[in-house]
């Protein structure tokens, strides 16, 4: 009877090893091209939000830091000036995070043109719920954002959006509020970042 517990323990002891040692090679092998594939995603959707530039340039992280201090709900996590084929300043780019949304943090691409208007918004990473929140990565929605000059976004849950408002998801007030969130944080570094330069 002992020998049999002895001999099933070093056996189950085995294949977690066993176990353990393929989750690691896979995790070694797989974890580069994941990064690669959301660096490549990342980019892109800077592309998408700032649709007349040809490069980016990274602005300067202790900037970044500057505009985070005292910030809470939401901030900017890097910050890119876009530019055109011969080099010139067209617009920020940056990438914000709400930690507001009903399903945790909203990540954001967002594009602010050189007088100020938003270039373009794109949800990078969220969890809301399907059907509902998640509806803030539909293209009609998110377009309502471009455009837009004012210097704090608001939302309207009937009825027609005014200036510097848009339309809200139906169901979803709690992902809207967490989106204008991050939109207004971005617009706001990125228009502090233009006139500073």
């Amino acid at each position: 009877m002992k020998k049999s517990i002895i001999k099933d323990t070093l056996s189950l002891l085995a294949i977690t090893i066993a176990a353990a040692l393929c989750l690691s090679l896979v995790h070694m092998l797989t974890s580069p091209k994941i990064a690669e594939a959301e660096a490549k995603e990342k980019t892109d959707s800077f592309y998408l939000v700032s649709e007349s530039a040809e490069s980016f340039e990274a602005i300067d992280a202790s900037e970044v830091d500057r505009f985070n201090e005292g910030r809470s709900g939401a901030y900017v996590v890097e910050a890119y000036e876009a530019k055109d084929g011969d080099g010139n300043f067209v617009g920020t780019v940056v990438s914000a995070v709400s930690h507001n949304g009903y399903g945790g943090d909203i990540v954001l691409s967002v594009g602010v043109g050189v007088d100020g208007p938003i270039t373009g918004v794109r949800v990078t990473s969220m969890s809301e719920t399907s059907g509902l929140g998640a509806n803030c990565q539909d293209e009609e929605w998110i377009a309502q954002f471009k455009g837009q000059t004012a210097a704090e976004i608001g939302y309207v849950k009937n009825g027609d959006p005014g200036e510097g408002q848009i339309d809200a998801i139906t169901g979803a007030t709690i992902t809207t509020k967490a989106v204008i969130e991050a939109v207004n944080t971005a617009a706001a570094f990125c228009r502090a970042h233009a006139d500073g330069r």
